[in-house]
């Protein structure tokens, strides 16, 4: 009797050794390795939706791309999402990812005013924030520690517009620089008035003649005024600083009073948003959306491996978003922000607190990310690789006609077709 129990005894020892997995198992073995939880917050609802929402998918597709090959250090990444409208918003939903959901690093946040809010809760508690959104100066002016911007601040991109609009549009409307009429028109957020801020101290550089600087609450209902004073400044261009529905606005109170001026030269947010050309049409053709590099060709991307990955995405994207032409810019920065994160820079993290990550995101150089930019960051977690590309509206599509290497198409419509007499 006492052999019969002791070899009952060894059969269920033997089974329990197979289901635990001894002898060379282990967590990575029965996938019962600790979860990496991440968060993601946008705008799911309100004015931003559509763009918050595809923002949302590119950085799923991120996350989904990394589990399969491997996740972050052995550890499979955990995905929760939050609906952020407006920094009340963002402030409330990181608190949660940070207190109820235990996330270590949250991706965000399409708007500067969330990124601000969202970077004051995890500042406090020692998690990431990654943007790859919010452009305005203060996010990465502030001395926030755990706050890493893949993508340039407002300052520089108003820099660029007017730098391109010196070297190259100047000529083209065969006007001196130093006798260009420029005006410059911006919703007064930190958003808005780091870009107008940036722009204005380049127009002062470059010995440009600044005729008008108007801002404005993003919740505008009326341009009227607004408009008629651009009327009388007579700008040859004009730099334009929105969201998208104040962008939509003041063009069609632009072309209303006949004072659309011979150059627009929009500097992201709104102007690239794809409602911009879908609502204003055929005359959209023409206006510039300085902004992020923008679908680019994928012979840019040198390396097989990313160029696999890039293509990948904007296959998986267009199947979720089948009425698109092209990968929003917005959803394409939320891309490439988290994929860069969770498979360039916390791979080389010693340890996955915030100090660790820190290290890892501070000592990480790249030379090319999937924006076709590198990563190198500041102390201030300021990407100083990024850089901003001049985007044109041509056929209801964003085209990138500068710089050189990067361009997918050539420059039309200067002076604008439906200028002001």
């Amino acid at each position: 009797m006492k052999k019969k129990n002791l070899a009952i005894l060894l059969v269920l020892v033997m089974l329990l050794s197979t289901l635990t997995g001894c002898g060379g198992g282990g967590e990575e073995e029965t996938g019962d390795a600790e979860p990496f939880k991440v968060g993601a917050i946008y705008p799911l609802s309100g004015a931003n939706a559509l763009l918050g929402s595809q923002c949302l998918a590119a950085v799923k597709i991120a996350v989904d791309i990394v589990n399969a090959n491997g996740g972050v250090q052995g550890r499979p990444v955990v995905l929760v999402e939050a609906d952020a409208p407006d920094p009340t918003a963002a402030t409330t939903e990181a608190g949660r990812l940070v207190d109820q959901q235990g996330v270590q690093v949250i991706f965000g946040s399409l708007a500067s005013g969330n990124a601000l809010a969202i970077a004051g809760v995890t500042e406090k508690s020692g998690v990431t924030l990654v943007e790859s959104g919010g452009i305005a100066d203060a996010l990465t002016d502030s001395g926030f520690k755990n706050v890493f911007r893949i993508l340039d601040k407002g300052g520089l991109r108003g820099a660029a517009g007017v730098a391109y609009t010196g070297e190259f549009l100047a000529p083209m409307l065969n006007i001196p620089v130093k006798e260009l009429k420029v005006a410059i028109i911006h919703e007064e957020s930190a958003y808005g008035t780091s870009v107008g801020d940036g722009a204005a101290a380049k127009i002062e550089e470059m010995g440009m003649n600044l005729v008008a600087r108007e801002s404005y609450n993003s919740t505008i209902t009326d341009m009227s005024a607004l408009v008629l004073k651009l009327k009388e400044a007579k700008p040859d261009v004009l730099f334009s600083v929105n969201y998208i529905n104040d962008a939509i606005l003041l063009v069609d109170t632009l072309k209303q009073y006949d004072a659309m001026p011979k150059v627009l030269m929009g500097c992201g947010a709104g102007t690239t948003d794809p409602n911009f050309a879908a609502t204003i049409g055929a005359d959209s053709d023409g206006m510039f959306c300085t902004d992020m590099p923008t679908n680019l060709p994928l012979d840019v991307f040198e390396d097989e491996d990313m160029r696999n990955v890039v293509s990948e995405f904007r296959e998986r994207f267009k199947a979720e978003f089948p009425d698109m032409k092209n990968v929003s810019v917005a959803a394409e920065a939320a891309f490439a922000g988290s994929y860069t994160f969770l498979n360039h820079i916390l791979p080389n993290a010693k340890t996955l607190d915030a100090a660790g990550i820190r290290e890892a995101a501070l000592t990480t150089k790249l030379d090319m990310t999937t924006l076709g930019f590198g990563w190198d960051l500041g102390d201030d977690g300021q990407n100083y690789a990024a850089s901003a590309n001049i985007n044109q509206w041509q056929g209801g599509s964003v085209t990138t006609v500068y710089p050189e290497k990067l361009k997918n198409g050539d420059v039309i419509n200067v002076p604008l077709p439906i200028a002001g007499q």
